[in-house]
């Protein structure tokens, strides 16, 4: 029971968050993407530990009285009672004022604030330096011993080979000195008389040759001068050192101690690839970033990079810009797909979206009055507040609607917990404003301040804004359903119609199984209403109940798939299992009356009239309208494709009398006895319920005489199994009498309940099925 209160709010509130984190994936920081997914991992886990592992230990005598469970979830609210609470919990008129009085300052204050401007942009690369570093402190203070403040830019060559980057280092030469001659560069220095040309050497190989070939006449001629043999060792050393380049075929590249811890600083060599790397010193006056961009595009495009810090910062920022969309579109997206699965009312929607909109506000007036601003780390936080910060008014509003709109004990059950949740909230990501990284700790201020505007609005102003918009609108999650789901409509009918023509049966049979456990989870009105159907049947054993009705949606799932396959003109075959007691229905035909085929909403009830039509028997279905008229026509015609007739009752004032035509005329006629319009409703007892019945089948017995037969179509095995149960005996003239007539009705509907009971997991009701005692004016007896 508390599972059932607290489950929609937690896994509503664990899907905002999670995608929030993993959306940060998608922003193009690999830190934050692996802080993100693992964040996300562990709400995962949380939200299940807190949904099914918490709860037990604390309430071990709860676990196992599902009769005690099954009574009181059955009970339905009492109006009066409601009304007291809600009453009892109203807001007065002076907080009511009060509430939105500070509402309307909030927003003056935060919009006057925002009037001079909205924080700044920062595209450097501060975001990306420490913070309160004794390390970074004392380089800085030695840049400005030496009187360079600024770092250099680094200037990457890159090449496939020597010559290659070669070639690109005297491209750029022409660019780097004409910007210091503009004044964007204060000085360069590239290695291009330092890299090896391999067609200079090719040249001077020969002459190379010549000169080593003469090293004695170098010696004699020093030694005629007056030189010593000590005087000529830089000389041999450097004719030794030819000899071995003049010998080899590659690319001869100095290998001595000083020519290799210089070109170690300069140069990186790859199997594949050569790299070059120069260094450009900004002007003594602050560099100008456009200029540098400029400079950017008229190096050489291929190969050639500009780096730095003082681009990083700029170059990510413009990444994760690039990349917001994919965060804050994906993000809203979910939000305002969660707070329609999660509410299904306009008004708790905009209810949240204005929280999000005026804490949105505050935050940038915040930011404005610290003097903080945006930088590529922070910006990260709008995808979290938007995810996290959603969370503070759906369990605020959930919590209303649960207690009825009793402001106090919504309060106490669940305001206080919200200010712990979000308190520990805000001191964990405020505490990432004490990092030693600037821009972790602007990405944790601007996170505690975002969720802690959502969370205070929620809890203190929130509750006052849903009395008085949305608490008339909004239903409560204990108050079950009553009408059809607004999925069931011709458009998504005819969407179905269209995969299944296009789809094979498996795929569509796995798509509806993913379907139906998704439509168990997110949609706790109908999951409660059918476990609620299903108590009586089970004896009030709610996991029983629980465990069947989860089968029983994705059943429905199967169900609605393979009537879209028989719907599109699918060959029925495959579905068409096995038919007992034709006998029953030959034997009754045989007297001429008609025969009036009655069945609950147990199985694929249509697959029934398919039955019949491969037996040569024509069919003719009577139905209430669909909730789309559109829907009623398509359905119609589909059922028309496979030789079946449809009448729709309640559109025909003399349907009645069209009815009672056929069946003196011997006609099949096909009836749903479970779900009654208002007119032909009468109640009769099913598994010791209360339960309305329709007597639609006993008054057109009175005025027929037709032979009345149950019938039920399941599912078994992946077929369709049609069983005939025996005809219900009655005598024509003993049902003249209202009286009568309901205790026929409450006949056909006993000789169902053993089939419900067996194939409880097919009995489909997504609506409430029993009655409280509520007393019905006598039925018509006109089908209406």
């Amino acid at each position: 029971e508390i599972r059932r209160g607290i489950a929609p709010s937690i896994l509503w509130a664990a899907i905002t968050t999670i995608a929030a984190f993993l959306v940060l994936n998608f922003g193009g920081l690999p830190g934050l993407a692996q802080l993100g997914s693992l964040v996300a991992i562990g709400v995962v886990l949380s939200a299940l530990v807190m949904i099914f592992a918490f709860l037990p230990p604390l309430f071990p005598d709860r676990r196992n009285s599902p009769g005690s469970a099954g009574v009181s979830s059955a009970s339905s609210p009492n109006p009066v009672q409601e009304t007291r609470r809600r009453d009892a919990g109203a807001p007065g008129a002076a907080r009511i004022k009060l509430v939105f009085a500070i509402s309307a300052a909030l927003i003056v204050f935060c919009v006057v604030t925002l009037l001079s401007g909205l924080p700044q942009m920062d595209g450097s690369s501060t975001a990306l330096q420490p913070r309160d570093s004794q390390a970074y402190a004392a380089l800085e203070a030695i840049k400005d011993n030496l009187n360079q403040k600024r770092d250099p830019l680094w200037l990457v060559v890159a090449g496939r080979n020597e010559s290659e980057v070669a070639r690109r280092l005297d491209a750029v030469q022409p660019a780097l000195n004409q910007a210091v001659s503009n004044g964007v560069l204060g000085g360069f220095t590239i290695p291009t008389m330092l890299w090896p040309r391999p067609e200079s050497q090719s040249v001077n190989r020969a002459t190379v040759q010549q000169l080593v070939a003469r090293r004695e006449a170098f010696h004699t001629a020093a030694f005629a001068g007056g030189f010593s043999t000590d005087a000529l060792g830089l000389t041999d050393s450097l004719l030794d050192t030819w000899q071995r380049a003049s010998m080899t075929t590659n690319v001869f590249w100095p290998t001595n101690a000083l020519c290799s811890w210089i070109l170690d600083k300069l140069v990186a060599r790859e199997v594949t690839n050569f790299y070059a790397v120069g260094f450009l010193f900004p002007p003594t006056n602050s560099m100008n970033a456009s200029a540098l961009a400029e400079l950017g595009t008229q190096l050489p495009q291929g190969g050639v990079w500009l780096a730095g810090w003082e681009l990083l910062g700029g170059t990510v920022l413009g990444v994760v810009k690039q990349n917001m969309w994919k965060l804050v579109l994906p993000m809203m997206g979910l939000v305002l797909l969660s707070l329609w699965f999660a509410f299904r009312q306009l008004p708790e929607i905009i209810l949240s979206l204005g929280i999000l909109f005026i804490s949105g506000l505050c935050l940038l007036a915040v930011m404005r009055l610290a003097g903080w601003s945006w930088n590529l780390l922070s910006l990260m936080a709008v995808p979290l507040i938007l995810g996290t910060g959603v969370d503070y008014s759906l369990f605020m509003q959930l919590a209303l609607r649960r207690h009825h709109g009793d402001l106090l004990v919504a309060h106490q059950s669940v305001g206080r917990a919200l200010l712990l949740c979000g308190g520990t909230a805000v001191a964990g990501f405020g505490s990432l404003g004490l990092s030693s990284n600037a821009g972790m700790a602007s990405l944790g201020r601007v996170c505690a301040v975002g969720i802690a505007a959502n969370m205070l609005i929620s809890v203190f102003l929130l509750p006052v804004w849903w009395r008085t918009f949305a608490s008339g609108k909004c239903e409560s999650p204990d108050v079950p359903r009553t009408t059809p789901s607004s999925l069931y409509g011709a458009k998504l009918w005819w969407l179905g119609l269209v995969v299944a023509r296009w789809l094979p049966m498996g795929v569509c049979e796995t798509l509806a199984r993913t379907a139906g456990s998704i439509y168990w989870l997110i949609a706790p009105h109908r999951r409660e209403v059918v476990i609620q159907n299903l108590l009586p049947v089970l004896n009030g054993d709610r996991p029983a109940a629980e465990k069947a009705a989860r089968t029983l949606f994705t059943n429905f799932a199967i169900k609605v798939a393979d009537l879209w396959h028989f719907e599109s003109g699918t060959a029925v075959d495959r579905w068409l299992g096995e038919w007992n007691g034709w006998e029953v229905f030959q034997s009754a035909s045989g007297r001429g009356r008609g025969v009036l085929f009655v069945t609950p909403h147990l199985g694929n009830w249509e697959f029934g009239g398919a039955f019949m039509v491969k037996k040569g028997v024509k069919m003719l279905v009577l139905t209430q309208a669909e909730p789309d008229e559109r829907l009623t026509e398509l359905r119609q015609s589909s059922r028309a494709r496979w030789g079946i007739e449809t009448l729709v009752v309640g559109q025909d004032a003399f349907a009645f009398v069209e009815i009672i035509k056929r069946l003196n005329e011997g006609a099949t006629v096909a009836l749903l006895v479970d779900r009654p319009p208002a007119p032909t409703a009468v109640t009769v007892e099913l598994f010791g319920r209360p339960f309305q019945a329709s007597n639609a089948a006993a008054e057109l017995a009175r005025a027929s005489g037709c032979a009345i037969v149950p019938v039920q179509v399941v599912r078994k095995d992946g077929h369709y199994s049609a069983q005939i149960l025996p005809e219900i005996q009655y005598d024509r003239g003993a049902i003249g009498s209202r009286e009568a007539r309901v205790q026929l009705t409450q006949e056909i509907l006993r000789a169902f309940e053993p089939s419900i009971r067996q194939h409880v997991e097919q009995w489909y009701h997504f609506v409430p099925v029993w009655t409280m005692g509520k007393k019905l004016q006598p039925p018509t007896s006109k089908l209406q």
